[in-house]
């Protein structure tokens, strides 16, 4: 008996078609007018939809502020607030439109991933620590600070020597 591949359902909404001109228009509607495939495909879209919508491209450097600046007043300063409201988000992201309306491109601001040696060092000294935490960290500590505490936690002379952070 031969098996048949089920037919891949086709999404509702596209996400650079539908989904982000949306958002840039500030076409708040749009989630009370989508099912609710719609809108769970707005929802699993909120992360990618914060790195492109905070950017702007080929375009003036005040609606490239515009969009950075508000999408992080809006959308990333409340995530906690609001994340546990769908409809809430999608209007942050909303409100984030810039006023002419015009058509704007966008990029996906792509994460680091790249650790250096500072960082893997203070994960290692702090376990407990959040990793954005240690990032943060890291940017405001300086070598001799780290090679301090490591003396303060009973590190041998050598073993700070040999620190290259």
């Amino acid at each position: 008996m031969a098996t048949t591949k089920k037919p891949k359902k086709q999404s509702e909404l596209d996400l650079f078609k539908d989904i982000i001109p949306s958002a840039d228009m500030g076409i708040k509607d749009l989630w009370d007018a989508v099912s609710d495939t719609g809108r769970k495909e707005i929802k699993n879209s909120f992360w990618v939809l914060n790195r492109f919508i905070s950017t702007a491209k080929n375009c003036n450097d005040e609606r490239e502020m515009h969009h950075l600046l508000t999408v992080n007043e809006y959308y990333n300063k409340n995530w906690f607030a609001i994340q546990h409201h769908p409809k809430l988000v999608w209007l942050s992201l909303c409100a984030a439109a810039y006023e002419d309306k015009n058509k704007v491109s966008h990029e996906f601001i792509k994460l680091e991933t790249h650790k250096n040696k500072k960082v893997s060092l203070l994960a290692e000294l702090f376990p407990n620590m959040k990793m954005d935490d240690v990032n943060a960290l890291a940017e405001i500590t300086t070598e001799d600070e780290i090679k301090q505490h490591c003396e303060s936690l009973g590190w041998d002379k050598k073993q700070i020597n040999e620190l290259r952070l």
